[in-house]
């Protein structure tokens, strides 16, 4: 039989920054490894307001220490689409126009 080195577990890395999903990978004994969803591809670099949201093996398995850890993200959604303009969530409709509550005609 053959000796295989240290295992190692595989942190749960779903909600953290790029940052820390890269030092918890290292702190477990393990690779980390960012790529692109749904390829093996490595992303282009570090993206501010990027949460990871899937990994691969599946958090808590168990691994040969020095296996790499793929993980991929996504954007975090606190930041408004578009300009950034304001403006209310309610709808404005049709409103009463007078004090007794009704349209003037």
């Amino acid at each position: 039989m053959g000796r295989r080195g240290p295992v190692a577990e595989v942190p749960d890395l779903a909600g953290l920054t790029v940052t820390a999903a890269e030092d918890a990978v290292l702190d477990a004994g393990l690779l980390p490894r960012q790529v692109s969803h749904g390829s093996d591809l490595p992303c282009p670099g570090r993206q501010d307001g990027t949460v990871v949201c899937g990994q691969r093996p599946r958090p808590h398995a168990r691994m040969v220490a020095g296996g790499r850890v793929c993980f991929w993200c996504a954007p975090t959604g606190d930041d408004p689409p578009g300009d950034g303009g304001g403006g209310s969530r309610l709808p404005r409709g049709p409103r009463p126009l007078s004090p007794t509550g009704s349209k003037p005609f």
